[in-house]
């Protein structure tokens, strides 16, 4: 790290903080940004002479986090706030740090009127472990302190979005709209964003504007000369090329002033809501070309329904391309395809990242000329609405001209021989024939001459009469599409457009991969393709998404065929990262706790082993095979005869049935059964609502005897809404049910409590495909495979009575601790009938009450779900006990001498994370380490990447859990979150560790890690 002698403290305040001994993470130089992420970003906020020049920059897990300055840069407020306003702009950076020689002042990025903006801290209060230091950063405790700072709904992107759609709606909307269509309103709004760019980005500046005798777009805006804002585009249009802001069907000499009013006050970010000035004027300077196309993209949702396109954010682009680019070297002579490319996000990820590569490798700045050889040479794109298509050469456009020198600037805009490329019908492709990815008139979906085939395909089940060429396509190929997904076909047709060899990446809806009657088309695609890696993010669904009902999975495949000599070999990596506080700094990261290699073959058999991965890890998986071998509960229906259906259908397309026979029956409504109460609400009971609609009877043998009932949507946990009844009434189909015989009431009694129970909770959770991808809800399937072991079976009536009855009781008086307690009955009575072990035990419980309580956060302000949430000084206690005692055990049954110990290290002066040290005294030989007994946390840190990295900083915060054997010695290195503190997490550790527990490693002095 090299501080420059303008910045006299500034070191002083990193090393204090723990900065300068996170290696590479801190940037202090243009010189250290190479090929990461971001790098154009980076380049302008450590440029010296650039409008940020930033003196350091903290990276956390590839992505600009905390800049810092030096009080002699920013000097005033205003100085301050400038800085601010342009890293809104930029939408990466999630605070700005500047320091003087005793006072260290952070800032927000977004400008907020009710909460404070900036928080100080003195030197002589500064901890490496406290306020603004490293692990504070990390560990996401920032975010706890400071919440309203971090608010995704104040980024810019999201502001954008609003005011564009405000925008739309006054300028197309109400009785008297001033223009003719919304889309008008949207080309029209585009135009404005798209020279906006240039203007700020000094493309078209006072020059240009003296030289063609125009005038800025804003000022023409407040002026309200239509005229010319109409010859300042077609100026444009003419010095660039003929693609340039088309179509040219807005006439702004001819619109109505009203209109001009309202883009007036878009541009000056007057909140067309509330008639407020907002804080931060847009600066399409700095705003992302990425995200310009990712916000165009929702224009063109309402036009594009019926195609099932929908928004890909940039954080989701940029982690695909990243999965796109992973392991080349070299990527200039790539050809990538997005035959699907909508507004172009994921080819503007792409070419900004290749242009980036180039510009690290050459060490210089491309010209104009280099930049358009390499997009000639690498981007293709397809898509059948023109529209999208335009946008999406526009943006490719921006990035020719990012950065440009200005000597650059002025042979485009002078020299005739040096235009813009013609994208449209060249590169890119358009329109129902020649951009349908399926169609024989694609130049490009045939072709097998692509290096990468990166897409967000169209989701969509089709319709009959629907994408009759894709129908084809498949029909022809004996593709299998599961619902007549399009998405599945188009994933499939890639290997069509790829080289021999070539990568395919594409993001698919998760249910394509983990839905269990879709399963056919992942045994397809392993057989077709060599699948590589499957990144599901179902639980990012409810905050990636913001209509979004399904989750996405990135699968990346080679092209060759997975199916060889008739076997199918090789393994291939499955990604199930989970949302925490990082998303919050808009991160979407991969830890290798969230990861395991699978055999391909295993997909052959099925998906299921996916679904129960999500969650669940080796032991979960060993106790559902346990399970599994019992009989289960729908074998248990057949056999004595019962009966389990749901109820009445009250609409079926045009079907209508005799509510009579219905109307002898009292009626209970599908709410009435979500509640904690384990039995039937008779009070709840009315007549049947025949205004609704009858559209079929049920089984009405169903409506009487001894049941079990549940709705069919389930709590947010996942738990079942079981209740038992033997009253006569009839019930939706929104209700399932079970009727036993009428000598077998104890045996619904107790299927009330096993619904109820943390076991059934938990196989739901591990096996289910709702509860990882969909909205919390029980199918009649899900309640046939659960494992039943009747035999076991040995409680009396009486007591399942008093249980049900106590139960009630408690949820009636709304006493949560009897509530609590009685639940705790219930589980031990189903545990021990199904013979769980004391670990078997702590994994159900764990996933029930902490896994169960942290599905899909929803929001911002619930992505500190408990799974994230430190742990309590009991939960840590729990956690070493059970990781001794389950390695110990391990010492005992392979027969061995001596005892294992586990602890907590103390974290001795503010050790940055928590260190388990696992200790094995084995009797007759004394301790081969050379590791001090009394050393507490922060010097075994030390003495790691002393060992393994020759003193230099190892970034233990993006290797969580991470476990490094030194002689006799184990360290497990954890971040404090509970997900790493769990009972199932000492046995995960213990399993991890007895492949460290060998001879070899016992005998080495070395240093290993795991």
């Amino acid at each position: 790290m090299t501080i420059g002698a303008q910045q006299p403290f500034l070191g002083t305040w990193l090393a204090a903080l723990g900065y300068s001994g996170t290696g590479d993470a801190l940037l202090t130089s243009m010189d250290q940004i190479g090929r990461r992420p971001y790098a154009t970003e980076l380049r302008d906020l450590l440029d010296p002479t650039g409008e940020y020049r930033c003196a350091a920059v903290f990276v956390v897990e590839d992505t600009p986090t905390i800049c810092f300055s030096d009080v002699e840069q920013m000097p005033a407020r205003r100085d301050v706030d400038a800085v601010r306003q342009r890293l809104w702009n930029q939408n990466l950076v999630s605070a700005l740090l500047v320091c003087s020689e005793e006072k260290l002042t952070a800032f927000a990025i977004p400008k907020q009127s009710d909460v404070p903006e900036q928080d100080a801290l003195a030197f002589s209060d500064v901890r490496d472990d406290g306020p603004w230091s490293v692990p504070d950063v990390r560990s996401s405790q920032v975010q706890q302190r400071l919440s309203e700072w971090f608010d995704p709904n104040l980024r810019v992107d999201r502001r954008l979005l609003r005011q564009l759609a405000d925008a739309v709606l006054k300028l197309s909307g109400g009785k008297k709209p001033l223009m003719a269509s919304d889309m008008g309103a949207k080309m029209l709004l585009a135009q404005v964003m798209f020279i906006s760019y240039l203007e700020h980005r000094g493309v078209v500046g006072d020059d240009y504007r003296k030289v063609h005798s125009v005038g800025s777009l804003h000022e023409l805006i407040r002026s309200s000369d239509g005229a010319g804002i109409d010859a300042l585009i077609r100026q444009l249009k003419y010095d660039f090329n003929g693609d340039f802001l088309e179509p040219a069907d807005v006439r702004w000499s001819e619109l109505n002033l009203g209109v001009l009013d309202i883009v007036d006050k878009f541009l000056s970010r007057v909140d067309l809501r509330t008639g407020q000035q907002d804080f931060w004027n847009y600066d399409f300077s700095q705003i992302p070309v990425e995200l310009l196309s990712g916000i165009y993209e929702i224009f063109l949702e309402s036009d594009r329904d019926a195609d099932g396109a929908f928004y890909t954010p940039r954080v989701l682009a940029e982690l695909a391309i990243q999965q796109a680019f992973d392991g080349y070297e070299s990527v200039k002579h790539l050809r990538i395809f997005d035959g699907a490319c909508g507004s172009g996000i994921l080819l503007t990820t792409a070419f900004r990242r290749v242009v980036s590569y180039e510009e690290a490798d050459r060490r210089r700045t491309l010209t104009i000329q280099e930049r358009i050889s390499l997009l000639q040479a690498t981007i293709f794109g397809g898509d059948i609405n023109p529209i999208a298509c335009r946008v999406t050469a526009f943006s490719l456009y921006l990035c020719l001209l990012e950065k440009l020198a200005p000597a650059d600037l002025a042979v485009l805009q002078k020299d005739e021989n040096c235009k813009l490329p013609q994208l449209i019908g060249a590169n890119i492709v358009h329109g129902r024939e020649g951009g349908d990815f399926f169609a024989s008139a694609n130049k490009f979906s045939s072709s097998r001459s692509f290096d990468i085939i990166i897409s967000n395909p169209p989701w969509r089940e089709l319709k009959q009469g629907e994408g009759t060429a894709a129908i084809d396509w498949s029909v022809t190929r004996r593709v299998h599409l599961p619902h007549r997904q399009i998405a599945a076909a188009y994933a499939m047709k890639c290997a069509e457009a790829a080289k021999p060899g070539g990568r395919i990446v594409v993001i698919l809806p998760t249910s394509l991969i983990t839905a269990p009657s879709n399963d056919v088309f992942l045994k397809q695609a392993t057989v077709h393709l060599s699948l590589e890696r499957l990144v599901n993010l179902s639980d990012f669904r409810r905050i990636l998404f913001a209509q979004a009902e399904h989750a996405c999975t990135i699968m990346r495949a080679r092209n060759e065929p997975g199916l060889r000599d008739k076997r199918i070999e090789g393994t291939f990596e499955y990604w199930t990262p989970k949302a925490d506080i990082s998303f919050a700094f808009n991160r979407l990261t991969l830890h290798d706790y969230d990861r395991v290699v699978l055999s391909r073959e295993s997909l052959v058999a099925g998906n299921g082993e996916l679904r129960r991965r999500f969650w669940g890890n080796r032991r979960d998986n060993s106790l559902y095979y346990r399970l599994l071998n019992l009989r289960s509960l729908g074998d248990t229906v057949k056999e004595r005869g019962w009966l389990i259906a749901k109820g009445y259908h009250m609409k079926d397309g045009l079907k209508k049935a005799d509510p009579t026979v219905l109307q002898e029956y009292r009626y209970l409504a599908t709410d009435a059964l979500n509640s904690d109460s384990p039995l039937v609400n008779t009070g709840a009971l009315q007549d049947l609502p025949v205004n609704r609609g009858v559209a079929s009877h049920g089984n009405l043998a169903l409506y009487e005897g001894h049941r079990v009932l549940w709705s069919d949507g389930t709590s947010v946990q996942m738990g079942i809404r079981a209740a038992y009844t033997s009253d006569r009434f009839c019930f939706p189909s929104g209700v399932g049910g079970i009727r036993v015989n009428d000598g077998d009431a104890a045996l619904a009694k107790f299927l009330t409590c096993y619904l109820r129970s943390s076991l059934a909770q938990y196989w739901l959770i591990l096996t289910g495909y709702t509860a990882q991808t969909e909205r919390a809800r029980v199918t009649l399937g899900d309640i046939k495979a659960l494992p039943l072991p009747l035999s076991r079976l040995d409680v009396s009536e009486t007591e399942l009575d008093s249980l049900l009855s106590e139960l009630a009781r408690a949820v009636e008086r709304e006493d949560r601790k009897a509530v609590t307690g009685t639940r705790e009955l219930i589980d031990g009575l189903v545990f021990d009938i199904f013979g769980l072990s004391e670990n078997e035990r702590a994994i159900v419980l764990d996933m029930v009450q902490l896994s169960g309580e942290s599905l899909q956060p929803t929001s911002y302000g619930e992505l500190l779900t408990p799974l994230q949430k430190a742990p309590r000084p009991a939960d840590v206690a729990a956690y070493a006990h059970r990781l001794a005692a389950s390695l110990n055990q391990f010492v005992k049954n392979m027969s061995g001498a001596g005892t294992i110990s586990a602890k907590i290290l103390a974290r001795g002066d503010r050790a940055p994370l928590d260190v388990v040290h696992v200790a094995l005294v084995a009797e007759g030989h004394g301790m081969t380490t050379g590791m001090r007994r009394d050393q507490d946390a922060r010097n075994i840190l030390i003495e790691i990447s002393n060992r393994i990295s020759s003193g230099s900083p190892i970034d233990f915060f993006a290797m969580p859990n991470s476990i490094f054997v030194l002689g006799n010695d184990i360290y497990i290195i954890k971040p404090r979150r509970m997900r790493f503190w769990t009972q199932s997490a000492a046995l995960r550790d213990a399993d991890e560790m007895v492949t460290c527990l060998s001879p070899k490693k016992l005998k080495s002095s070395g240093v290993s890690q795991h």
